[in-house]
């Protein structure tokens, strides 16, 4: 029962993933994007598309032939633990931070939005839990996972430095990742929402990923505990 239901959470996953990307990308314009593709400049994008990939891999791992499948089995699953801590980030960042205090022309709860920041987080811890196969995880593994947003805060900082727009006439991809922000990298602001700098979210994100990352691994892996 548990592997139909976990082979069940995987293709929904796969569907909410990818094809709420597709939508948002579909519908960048409507939504105020300058071109579809600066939506892939975005975390929920590319973690949507990271753990949506990863769990298509994983469905298609039978037609592998067995001795390879088994290396390629533990390496995706490995994957899978690192991408559905950036899943679930995706999906707190979005409900408690980003949704509550976005103006209309943000579509929040579009189609896509739900897709990509709720239904697939929700079905991908689903999943993580549910699935038979497991793997060890141990403290090196927590730290893999903060290996995606330390890769997305350099790449988008770098895009900044540039002046590019993100796609919404704006250098920078999120309010708290605004260098130009009232409080900059290191300061502090009254003003709402730059109440501390990007260095501040960046560390605070990381913490908070790893500890998500312990939590699952603890859990999820009993060899963790010993």
């Amino acid at each position: 029962m548990r592997k139909n239901i976990s082979w069940l959470l995987k293709c929904l996953t796969v569907a909410t993933s990818l094809g709420g990307v597709a939508i948002s990308l579909i519908n960048a314009r409507r939504d105020g994007y300058s071109h579809w593709s600066r939506r892939l400049l975005y975390f929920t994008a590319q973690s949507n598309l990271w753990i949506g990939f990863t769990f298509l891999a994983i469905l298609l791992l039978p037609l592998i032939h067995k001795k390879r499948k088994n290396i390629w089995k533990k390496r995706l699953y490995l994957l899978k633990y690192v991408f559905t801590v950036s899943i679930t980030m995706t999906g707190l960042v979005f409900c408690f931070l980003l949704a509550p205090f976005a103006d209309e022309s943000y579509h929040a709860w579009s189609v896509s939005g739900f897709l990509t920041h709720v239904f697939t987080p929700i079905l991908a811890v689903a999943d993580f839990f549910v699935d038979e196969y497991r793997i060890p995880l141990r403290g090196k593994h927590v730290l893999f996972t903060a290996l995606p947003p330390i890769l997305y805060f350099s790449t988008a900082s770098v895009l900044e430095g540039f002046n590019t727009d993100f796609g919404r006439g704006v250098p920078y991809p999120y309010f708290f990742l605004n260098y130009r922000s009232p409080a900059g990298m290191f300061g502090f602001s009254k003003e709402f929402p730059f109440f501390i700098g990007t260095f501040y979210w960046m560390t605070l994100f990381g913490l908070i990923m790893l500890a998500i990352g312990a939590f699952y691994a603890r859990v999820y892996s009993p060899r963790l505990r010993h």
